[in-house]
């Protein structure tokens, strides 16, 4: 059962991280005045990434829980 957590926590944090990067690109472009959608992609792309760190984040707290026990 820890093996599934924790590939469930190493897919987790890569997502946030993908979904930084893009967010971050989204954002130089909305910045480069490539158009205004571009703003709206990067906010959502920042808003999942922040969502998978906390499940990230989250789930870690828990499996190190489980181990002290």
């Amino acid at each position: 059962m820890t093996q599934d957590k924790d590939s469930l926590l190493k897919r987790y944090k890569s997502t946030a991280k993908r979904y930084d990067e893009k967010g971050r690109r989204e954002w130089a472009y909305a910045k480069n005045d490539l158009g205004g959608e571009h703003y709206a992609k990067a906010r959502d792309a920042f808003d999942r990434a922040k969502r998978n760190q906390d499940k990230a984040d989250q789930l870690e707290k828990e499996i190190k829980r489980k181990k002290k026990s």
